[in-house]
């Protein structure tokens, strides 16, 4: 319990730091398509780095998420996690798509995984919002300010997902999330678990 507690919390902390480098290496890209390709691959020993790395943060998170999940049995969990499974591809995807490939393969992984990334997102924000909603642990105030993020981040990818607006016009409202992942980390530090659900598994194998 406790190391998926120290999972959850500290690959939610490390996730934002990933954040903030990502936007400053981006903050440098050039404005068209073939440019951006050249760039991402003359730098690719940083890029590669840094999605190995977040590869590796997200599932820690994910290793928690699922814990939290088989233990508690409750539904709410098993969403989140089910969405931290679905970001997971995201990364062998970049990795293998993005270094050394073609304009037009470029490209194509990064539509597939620019998708998968906003239904993981979509899915993890939606189970997000359902454990704040259920929550007995923080203070109202910020059960407040959890499940209202989570259900505006929820929103809005829902709405990219469905192709109501552009990836642009969603960044505006990015540092909701580093907000959320640092509520997350909190809240990790926070939880208890009733013993209901693999506690009574191994009673019945007993």
């Amino acid at each position: 319990m406790k190391l998926a507690k120290l999972f959850w919390s500290i690959g939610s902390i490390l996730l934002n730091v990933v954040i903030g480098i990502y936007v400053y290496l981006m903050s440098n890209k050039p404005s068209t398509r073939e440019e951006v390709v050249q760039y991402v691959n003359d730098n690719w020993s940083i890029y590669g780095a840094h999605w190995k790395a977040e590869f590796l943060i997200m599932a820690l998170i994910t290793i928690g998420a699922l814990y939290f999940a088989l233990y508690s049995r409750k539904v709410s969990w098993t969403i989140v996690a089910a969405g931290q499974i679905i970001l997971l591809f995201t990364y062998p995807i970049m990795l293998g798509g993005y270094h050394n490939t073609p304009l037009e393969l470029f490209e194509m992984a990064n539509e597939v995984a620019t998708i998968v990334f906003v239904f993981g997102n979509l899915v993890l924000f939606g189970g997000l919002f359902l454990v704040y909603f259920q929550d007995e642990y923080l203070k109202k105030w910020i059960k407040i300010a959890a499940f209202s993020i989570s259900g505006v981040m929820a929103l809005v990818f829902a709405i990219l997902f469905m192709g109501f607006t552009t990836w642009n016009e969603v960044l505006v409202i990015a540092p909701l999330a580093n907000v959320m992942y640092l509520i997350n980390a909190y809240y990790g530090s926070k939880l208890k678990l009733e013993n209901t659900g693999l506690a009574q598994t191994q009673t019945v194998l007993e």
